[in-house]
């Protein structure tokens, strides 16, 4: 698949993933693995040409009988083998991964990515999608191994369905390839229209691996879920339920692990929080699984006499505190513009409100929003509880994601709405947010 994000086309070849092509011919061999055709028949580069920098704009002006990902070869690229000392050097690293991953009864996981088969158009897309950063390539790897340790747990005995869940997670990010680099760089603020096209990227990638040799469809479906939700509230198509497939379960909470694992921050703690802030995005069963196998691990120690003073946190819960204030104050307006709205319009409210009121519930149940924040932070942080301090630093921080997310979905599913459905989400973000608007920030 070489169409830009955005389009339908499937034989225009994508210049962002043209572009890397290029920039890992700079120290690989790119090969040519089979004639390159145009849709009409004319032979642009022979099976043994070499793709790079002087070829780039022919390719660019014609349309091709056959995806170029299926038609080139990178010499000396990544083979399983290579996956293996990358995944004992997370387990060593990581606790909460070593926990994971850890069994008595199956074969050691970094030896079980090191012997997955993986077709050369394979190798050569993650070879491509390694090159940009060596930390892409771990973050892989962490996926693919959680995906397997979790498929090993839930589905007992099921040796090739674990494999493919271990190299879905390899491929699930691969659809970034495709999206301008400018994007995708850790720490971009995004506004809406931009974050747009990284939500895209599952799509992107499902589309490219469908119909690519040692893909396939299974892989493909799986990958799409990566960043889904059973509650409905992930993207890119919102699925919830029972159309979100056990397979795309278990990437998605491989792919948010590997994000917790590598905050470096009391990672457990805040798979913890999360789950019980926001109940529901994962099976019970899946959740189940992690917080046994994570009961072994230590936490990440927080060292009280090299951290910020919890005092710190005073504004920031304030800030949450208001913005749940002001949802408070609107509900009336917000329930009569759904009784009002036609049925996509509604669909987008009525989502949005039940996010919104269990974050507050479970804000109120921290006790933050009572009496005066000042006076019961001043007294946790006299208590000098590496633990506790812990706790409020994680529960601060996974509110205003959660408050920067509920922002940014209803951004983007009211893109998909007409022009006075826009409009009434825009207020309704405005009325609960105030007068500035910060961009998104990119993640995983």
């Amino acid at each position: 698949m070489n169409a830009p994000a955005g389009t339908a086309s499937t034989d225009a070849v994508n210049p962002h993933y043209l572009n890397h092509v290029v920039k890992t011919s700079e120290t690989h061999d790119v090969a040519v693995s089979e004639d390159i055709l145009t849709g009409n028949g004319i032979k642009l580069l022979a099976k043994g040409a070499r793709i790079d920098a002087s070829t780039r704009e022919r390719l660019l002006r014609h349309k091709l009988a056959k995806p170029l990902e299926d038609c080139i070869e990178i010499v000396n690229g990544i083979i399983p083998a290579r996956f293996e000392p990358v995944a004992a050097a997370l387990l060593a690293k990581h606790p909460l991964l070593n926990a994971l991953c850890e069994s008595d009864r199956a074969r050691a996981i970094p030896a079980s990515l090191g012997s997955l088969t993986l077709s050369m158009p394979m190798q050569s897309l993650l070879t491509v999608y390694g090159q940009q950063q060596e930390e892409r390539v771990e973050h892989a790897v962490g996926v693919s191994m959680l995906a397997m340790a979790l498929g090993r747990r839930l589905l007992p005995g099921e040796i090739d369905r674990h494999r493919m869940l271990a190299t879905a997670g390899l491929v699930h990010d691969v659809g970034e390839l495709y999206i301008d680099p400018a994007l995708v760089r850790k720490g971009t603020r995004l506004d809406t229209q931009q974050w747009r096209h990284i939500a895209a990227h599952p799509l992107i990638a499902s589309r490219v691996l469908r119909d690519m040799v040692g893909a396939g469809k299974d892989i493909a479906d799986t990958v799409l879920m990566h960043h889904e939700r059973l509650d409905g509230f992930g993207y890119p198509q919102g699925v919830k339920g029972e159309a979100l497939s056990l397979n795309g379960q278990i990437l998605a909470a491989s792919e948010w692990l590997m994000g917790l694992v590598e905050s470096g921050v009391t990672p457990l703690l805040r798979a913890s929080m999360a789950a019980r802030l926001v109940p529901g995005e994962f099976a019970p069963a899946l959740l189940d699984a992690v917080s046994s196998a994570a009961r072994t691990a230590p936490d990440m120690p927080i060292e009280l006499a090299s951290a910020p003073p919890l005092e710190q946190m005073v504004p920031r819960i304030l800030r949450i505190a208001g913005t749940l204030e002001r949802f408070h104050g609107e509900r009336g307006w917000i329930e009569q513009q759904i009784l009002s709205a036609n049925a996509p319009v509604r669909l987008v409210l009525e989502s949005g409100l039940q996010r919104i009121q269990r974050i507050r519930a479970s804000f109120s149940s921290t006790g933050l929003d009572t009496g005066n924040p000042v006076q019961i932070v001043s007294e946790l942080a006299s208590l000098q509880d590496a633990r506790v301090y812990a706790e409020i630093v994680t529960l601060v921080g996974e509110m205003e994601w959660r408050m920067r997310e509920l922002e940014r979905e209803q951004r983007l599913r009211a893109g998909q709405l007409d022009a006075s459905g826009q409009s009434l989400i825009a207020e309704l973000v405005g009325r609960l947010k105030g007068p500035k608007t910060p961009a998104v920030a990119a993640t995983g």
